[in-house]
């Protein structure tokens, strides 16, 4: 009979912890964006654009299934031209920026340990939609992108998660318009929180 008992008990306590532990949440981050180099070509010339760091931010919002978060995630990034080098000459890129919108669905992998601290790993797939504004002429284009995600939460209490995460984000093809187009990829350090309901 307590056999029975402690049995029926640790049922019980494993089936709630993730009851526990799961539910939505909404959250937002913002931080540092790292462009990496451009390729940039327009009638068969060729360039390559570097860029100043830039800004990014994020929302999302998802549910939590212990261990795993599904979310949708809207994120704005935003960086200066630095300079174009064309064949051996370099010209300065300033009054120039790309601004780069993502709509994402993000899963994530929670690794549970016995810390405050819960690092997670993470990707994504969506729509990116970039612009590219050359003193005042714009030029913009919507494809497919991609993202993978490492970080760490710390949660300071059962509705309160700080966050600290790299993103590698990226552009399954150039955008393009007008014969313009330009690669995309970045590097972007955010810090955020979440909000578990």
């Amino acid at each position: 009979m307590k056999l029975r008992m402690l049995l029926v008990v640790f049922i019980v306590a494993v089936l709630a912890t993730p009851a526990m532990a799961a539910g939505p949440y909404m959250g937002g981050s913002l931080g540092v964006a790292i462009f990496h180099d451009s390729d940039l070509s327009a009638g068969g010339n060729t360039a390559n654009a570097e860029y100043d760091p830039g800004f990014t931010f994020n929302i999302n919002g998802g549910y939590n299934f212990d261990p795993v978060r599904l979310e949708a995630e809207f994120g704005y990034k935003n960086a200066d031209l630095d300079k174009i080098t064309v064949g051996g000459s370099t010209f300065s890129g300033s009054g120039s920026d790309v601004t780069v919108l993502s709509y994402m669905l993000n899963g994530y992998y929670d690794f549970k340990i016995s810390s405050p601290f819960t690092p997670y790993v993470g990707a994504g797939l969506g729509i990116l939609h970039g612009e590219l504004d050359d003193a005042g002429v714009k030029s913009d284009d919507t494809t497919f992108g991609y993202q993978f995600m490492v970080g760490a939460g710390y949660k300071i209490n059962k509705h309160i998660t700080l966050d600290l995460s790299y993103r590698f984000q990226g552009a399954a093809s150039d955008f393009s318009e007008n014969g313009l187009s330009i690669s995309y990829h970045s590097s972007n350090i955010l810090a955020g929180v979440r909000y578990n309901f």
